[in-house]
């Protein structure tokens, strides 16, 4: 929520609610009211993990980005929003804001397995990309 251009809270919730709905709430001693309201949907997002370096940047460069924005996604990766502080906190707030997870499972990164079991625990749905060929865990 923003008042007058400045952004005042957000809250994402875990699942969507059904339909077009949005609701919100004020309290205060005195009567509140809300005048001009207006609501901006956001372009769905994915979430990409991927290990970093080549050749797994020209692929996020040149297919994954284009394809997810044809489709009509912003896609992400966390070396792009990365803020100061606990990393940790900036992927799980990415994952959890995501409308899809993308993950680039050929090398076995345990940072990207463990933020593709972030997104199933939060039943995101999820895109697994691997070369052809590759072994892979059994599990996955």
């Amino acid at each position: 929520m923003a008042v007058d251009e400045v952004q005042i809270f957000e809250h994402i919730l875990s699942h969507p609610l059904p339909g077009n709905q949005v609701g919100g709430a004020a309290y205060a001693k005195s009567e509140v009211s809300f005048k001009d309201f207006s609501i901006q949907q956001k372009r769905p997002r994915a979430f990409v993990a991927m290990q970093f370096g080549e050749p797994y940047d020209t692929i996020y460069r040149g297919v994954i980005g284009p394809e997810a924005k044809r489709l009509g996604f912003d896609v992400i990766r966390i070396n792009e929003v990365s803020k100061p502080g606990i990393i940790f906190e900036d992927i799980k707030r990415e994952i959890a804001e995501a409308k899809v997870f993308i993950a680039e499972i050929t090398a076995p990164n345990q940072n990207v397995f463990y933020e593709l079991g972030y997104a199933h625990a939060l039943n995101k749905p999820t895109i697994l990309l691997a070369q052809r060929g590759k072994e892979l865990p059994l599990d996955i």
